[in-house]
């Protein structure tokens, strides 16, 4: 595997134990992340650490990741990028409702840092199941 690869890894670990500050540690200061399809009102594109950390903490207060499944990662012949494939499983803490959401990311890194992160996800998924408010 290769180095983004394995930040990738390690990302998902991280965030899916709900260590926001252990995944953040893992991006570079000025990563750009991006979620091309987000639903109304929520942003399609964050620079910086402390942006993403500042769009994150209320998403891990109000989500668990229970489990992150059928993860297949992608080498490409760009380098230092990968396309990942996974099922997530989420609990929502408030109404504790569960759900499953499929993503794609492509992931870029340099220096030991991830510094490009796009995932695509379909929004309608958690809004059928959770309802307007739970989904943003």
């Amino acid at each position: 595997m290769s180095e983004t690869a394995d930040l990738f890894r390690a990302g998902l670990e991280r965030f899916g134990d709900g260590d926001l500050d252990g995944y953040l540690e893992l991006l570079s200061d000025e990563v750009e992340v991006e979620f091309p399809f987000a639903p109304p009102g929520r942003p399609e594109r964050l620079c910086g650490r402390e942006n993403l950390r500042r769009y994150l903490e209320p998403v891990l207060a109000r989500v668990a990741y229970d489990s992150i499944t059928s993860l297949v990662v992608y080498e490409t012949d760009v380098a230092g990028t990968i396309v990942a494939e996974m099922s997530a499983s989420l609990r929502l803490l408030e109404s504790d409702r569960t759900y499953s959401r499929r993503y794609v990311a492509v992931v870029r890194a340099a220096d030991g840092r991830v510094v490009s992160y796009r995932e695509y996800w379909n929004p309608l998924a958690l809004s059928d199941r959770a309802g307007a408010a739970e989904a943003s």
